[in-house]
């Protein structure tokens, strides 16, 4: 009697360790004897469980630290970054008609400060081209084709994740009056992942294993946003106040990790939600040219996030017949932080435009990112 009830108190202990959410080495470190209850006899995954439980003091939590389960929250989160198209990109200063343009950016990330989520440092970049109508000097509509790419390095560990998204998005503009404008997109884009997990840890007794796990899935992502900007003008001056909302949903299929020598891990199908609230304002001077006219800006913003919150995500080990959910819990998003600007607009005699712009997240809590863009529009015939 007393060992069935030891029995259930391990099984209890294993069950709660494995049902709440908690970080990711803690939440494998307590889940051991569960995961490996399971464990296909003969298989990768029971001769590793054997070494762990033969491998002296702290095996536990040193394999699951080597696991580097922290990869993982993040894969959704980092799709979720800004993907809404340019500021300058979305108005234009040239006259009613047909016009062409295209657009490229290329940022750095780096993650840092989180308890569940992984640190890391990226590249991230996108390029896009697009026609747009204006029917009016108050309307104007465009369709726009979207590249866009993010590629990120593990600083703990020599994993890796690399992200590609294609699409179309719509673009709306209308002049409400000589000052005040309104500006909207909506899009969806088609991406792919490609997830490099290290495995990397040695216990006191000897045993280490160093192998890498590799897996692929596809994604979905879908945004939308609106934006009212009001300008003041004072002469060769020129003020400029915004306000916005942007949405974003990340859809990420489930997949199957291969390799790992007995480690591999089947994800579930998870999705991403960002809601996020924007204040922008700006200073600009214009000056005229024999060219044309050009206007240096500087601006500064505060952004909000309203969704995006720490969520539970389980993992289960291929190799585990019983299937035991391994259940830990993602770091909450960065919640408000600032924005700081400074690029050029210049506008060309012909029909033609182009601006750049250098941008820098200020007071971020985990996620730093900085990036320059630079466009071109020109009128058709």
């Amino acid at each position: 009697m007393q060992v069935v009830r030891r029995t259930m108190l391990v099984v209890m202990m294993a069950w709660g360790g494995l049902a709440s959410a908690q970080s990711p080495d803690a939440a494998l470190a307590n889940g051991w004897n569960a995961v490996c209850a399971g464990a296909a006899p003969g298989s990768g995954l029971a001769s590793r469980c054997a070494e762990i439980f033969a491998g002296g003091a702290n095996s536990r939590e040193r394999a699951a630290a080597g696991n580097f389960l922290g990869e993982i929250p993040g894969q959704g989160r980092v799709a979720t970054r800004d993907g809404a198209p340019d500021d300058a990109a979305l108005s234009s200063q040239l006259g009613a008609g047909w016009s062409a343009f295209a657009s490229a950016d290329t940022g750095r990330l780096k993650r840092r400060d989180g308890v569940n989520e992984a640190p890391f440092d990226g590249d991230t970049g996108s390029l896009s081209a697009g026609l747009d109508w204006a029917p009016t000097a108050k309307w104007r509509l465009g369709l726009v084709a979207n590249h866009a790419r993010d590629d990120l390095d593990y600083v703990l560990s020599d994993g890796t994740l690399r992200t590609r998204f294609t699409g179309l998005m719509a673009l709306g503009g209308w002049n409400l009056g000589d000052t005040v404008s309104l500006d909207g997109y909506a899009g969806r884009l088609q991406g792919d992942y490609r997830v490099r997990r290290a495995i990397n840890y040695s216990l006191p007794s000897g045993v280490a294993v160093a192998t890498v796990a590799n897996a692929s899935t596809d994604a979905v992502r879908k945004l939308a946003g609106l934006g009212l900007t009001w300008s003041l003008p004072a002469g060769a001056w020129e003020w400029q106040l915004g306000a916005g909302v942007d949405w974003q949903r990340t859809e990420l299929d489930a997949y199957t990790e291969s390799g790992g020598l007995g480690l591999a891990l089947r994800l579930p199908a998870r999705e991403v939600v960002s809601r996020r609230g924007r204040l922008d304002a700006a200073l600009a001077r214009t000056f005229s040219r024999d060219w044309g006219v050009w206007q240096p800006m500087l601006r500064l913003g505060w952004r909000h996030e309203y969704a995006n919150p720490a969520r539970p995500v389980g993992v289960r080990f291929v190799e585990d017949l019983n299937a035991t959910t391994v259940r830990f819990n993602t770091d909450d998003a960065d919640r408000t932080w600032g924005e700081a600007g400074l690029g050029a607009v210049f506008v060309f005699t012909g029909g033609h435009s182009a601006f750049i712009e250098l941008r820098q997240r200020l007071g971020h809590d985990f996620l730093q990112e900085r990036l320059l863009s630079v466009g071109w529009r020109m009128e058709l015939p």
